[in-house]
């Protein structure tokens, strides 16, 4: 048998575990980056949908929103859980807003707080807008262009 240095597998003893988790860390940031964009699209997907939506008055477009928002498809999101999901009209502005939270399957890995779990909101409004004042835009805009 050779008797040599073995210092290179010591180094790789060393050096590879920190290699694997900087790899796995940063694969679940990515995870969570992606998770926050889908929550953020679907937010603003129903903020936008309800504010064009048709109803005749506001719990006939609160059901309709609460249905919409029941349909929504969760199981795209990879790596987290919704928190939260809620939706409402206040003086003709829909307000959409969500919450998401991913919790880290290593204890330790979230530097930033001491909790376990990294926590996302979105919020979206958009203005209502009713028919008579959508006509006036538009003769204004008319009479703005001179056509």
């Amino acid at each position: 048998m050779k008797n040599g240095n073995a210092y290179f597998t010591v180094e790789a003893a060393l050096v590879l575990p920190a290699v694997i988790g900087a790899i796995l860390f940063v694969i679940y940031t990515m995870l969570f980056q992606y998770d926050r964009c889908l929550l953020e699209q679907d937010i603003g997907a129903i903020a936008l949908w309800g504010s064009l939506a048709e109803a005749s008055d506001t719990a006939q477009l609160e059901q309709k929103t609460q249905e919409r928002m029941a349909g929504l498809y969760r199981e795209k999101y990879m790596a987290w859980r919704m928190t939260r999901l809620n939706a409402s009209l206040d003086r003709n502005r829909f307000l959409a807003e969500g919450a998401g939270q991913l919790t880290f399957p290593v204890p330790g890995w979230n530097f930033w707080n001491g909790d376990n779990v990294w926590e996302v909101r979105a919020s979206y409004g958009y203005s209502r807008l009713s028919p008579v004042t959508f006509i006036r835009l538009c003769h204004r805009f008319k009479e703005a262009t001179g056509r």
